[in-house]
């Protein structure tokens, strides 16, 4: 999964966070950042934005779950080579030993590397399957813990809608004073890297 994968997942599945208007307790992850200069609409909505390219570039999660991802195709592209240079071995030696078979022989002979070839091909999409799931989880996760975390900061700060902005959507302009990005991005790597080391231990 690329940085352009979950970039473009996140841009589809983020952000709306909703809360109440009724302030409640700041969270000391949230007391530690500072709000932006503007947030009020017109006196009763409060709200901000999230630049999503950047949240996708900056998440330290993000780039764990790519070195993962990275890690399982080469750990797969690593057996596929494997097998195929098994299969190559097993050619060679077929063609060695193919002019004193007979022709009953020689068909069966043919009849196991043409199947040995199809269980490589099978394992291969088998593989690329199952690294679309792994994909597709790990960009499950990711999107589940930011907006786990927006959740939680749109409540503690009060706002009523938090939007996922890039440039490239409906949004077309909004002044660049809304933008939390910077503490999203800061407080979210706070928070893993703290559960990161809650997991090591």
């Amino acid at each position: 999964m690329t940085k352009k994968h979950l970039a473009s997942f996140a841009l589809i599945a983020l952000i709306f966070a909703a809360c109440d208007n009724t302030e409640t307790p700041k969270t000391d992850l949230a007391a530690k950042t500072e709000s932006p200069s503007k947030q009020v609409t017109d006196g009763a909505l409060k709200f901000a934005y999230v630049n999503t390219d950047s949240l996708s570039f900056s998440f330290d999660m993000i780039k764990d779950l790519e070195e993962e991802i990275v890690q399982e195709r080469l750990q797969m592209e690593n057996q596929l080579q494997a097998m195929v240079k098994d299969l190559e071995n097993d050619y060679t030696a077929a063609q060695r030993e193919s002019a004193g078979l007979s022709q009953e022989a020689l068909s069966i002979l043919q009849q196991k590397l043409s199947q040995k070839e199809q269980g490589i091909m099978q394992q291969r999409d088998g593989m690329e399957s199952q690294l679309m799931r792994s994909e597709q989880l790990k960009t499950s996760a990711y999107l589940e813990k930011v907006q786990s975390f927006l959740d939680e900061y749109a409540k503690s700060e009060g706002y009523d809608m938090i939007y996922g902005y890039n440039g490239l959507n409906n949004l077309l302009y909004i002044d660049k004073s809304y933008d939390i990005t910077g503490i999203v991005v800061d407080s979210l790597n706070a928070k893993y890297q703290s559960q990161k080391l809650t997991a090591d231990k």
